[in-house]
């Protein structure tokens, strides 16, 4: 996959395709946590996607072609948090 913008939906579906179902929407961005460094493999899988290492949060994020600026408030609180998982019915524009 290339590395320009994906929207939501793709986002979702990329996460889903390749098993991270600790994947969460968050806002109109979709935001990984993983319990240890993911292999390489991996990190290069993502980083081929689109998602960026936010070391601030300590996770992956992907900003969906909606980037934002950098914030003091943790964006979960303001826009709450659906796993991927949970995500079939969403309906988000391109």
């Amino acid at each position: 996959m290339s590395t320009g913008t994906h929207n939501l939906i793709e986002v979702v579906e990329f996460c889903k395709h390749n098993g991270f179902h600790q994947a969460e929407i968050v806002g109109r961005w979709v935001w990984i946590t993983f319990n240890e460094k993911p292999s390489e493999t991996i990190r290069e899988k993502l980083k081929g996607f689109g998602f960026r290492w936010i070391k601030r949060r300590g996770r992956w994020a992907h900003n969906c072609g909606h980037p934002s600026k950098r914030g003091r408030l943790d964006p979960r609180f303001k826009y709450g948090v659906i796993p991927v998982d949970n995500a079939d019915d969403l309906k988000v524009s391109a």
